[in-house]
């Protein structure tokens, strides 16, 4: 869900724009800040390394949302790495209490604000759900829903703008799993993969 800013917003917090280029490490796993980050324009990726250091690709961040906020609000240790995945970004800062303050005067951003931070605690559960529960293809066809969903395509095919890397580090699948699981699914037309591309 976007968290849709405004002037007044901005203006009142005294907001700080930032730009960061494709491998840029916005945050790192264990650190606090004391600063929230709204996804202005770009994509980000959050993952976790295991101890075996497989890379955990917990979702994308895409623009006007913002990212890492329950740990801030709580002020406690990100719970993963923010990396730049496009290009480029263009990232907004704002001083911990000063947009808890503005928040606080204003119900209706307040609102919009905790929408946001629920939409995302539920998705966090689903995704837990599926690694624990779902054989790979339901974890394969879930991600692939969610993309849809995310990019309002929810009745129609469309081009999934995901690699098997990326959906292996979603599902927590290995990515000779989700290869053949992905073909299996095309030849029992669940899917379509067209020059490589999945379309779904």
């Amino acid at each position: 869900m976007k968290f849709l800013l405004d002037d007044d917003l901005l203006e009142s917090t005294n907001a700080d724009f930032k730009k960061y280029y494709k491998g840029d490490i916005i945050l790192n796993e264990g650190e606090c800040s004391q600063y929230f980050h709204y996804l202005k324009e770009g994509e980000l990726s959050v993952s976790n390394f295991t101890e075996k250091g497989k890379e955990l690709l917990q979702h994308k961040v895409k623009s006007g949302q913002f990212f890492a906020e329950p740990a801030v609000l709580l002020n406690e240790p990100f719970p993963g790495n923010v990396e730049v995945s496009s290009a480029k970004v263009d990232i907004i800062k704002f001083k911990r209490q000063c947009l808890i303050d503005y928040l606080i005067l204003h119900p209706e951003k307040l609102f919009q604000f905790t929408l946001s931070v629920a939409k995302k605690s539920l998705k966090k559960s689903q995704l837990l759900k599926q690694i624990v529960l779902f054989n790979p293809e339901d974890r394969i066809l879930q991600q692939l829903e969610n993309y849809k969903r995310e990019n309002g395509c929810v009745d129609e095919s469309v081009l999934i703008k995901l690699t098997r890397k990326e959906i292996s580090q979603m599902t927590g699948l290995r990515i000779e799993t989700v290869i053949r699981t992905i073909k299996k699914m095309e030849k029992e037309d669940k899917l379509k993969i067209v020059n490589g591309k999945i379309i779904f």
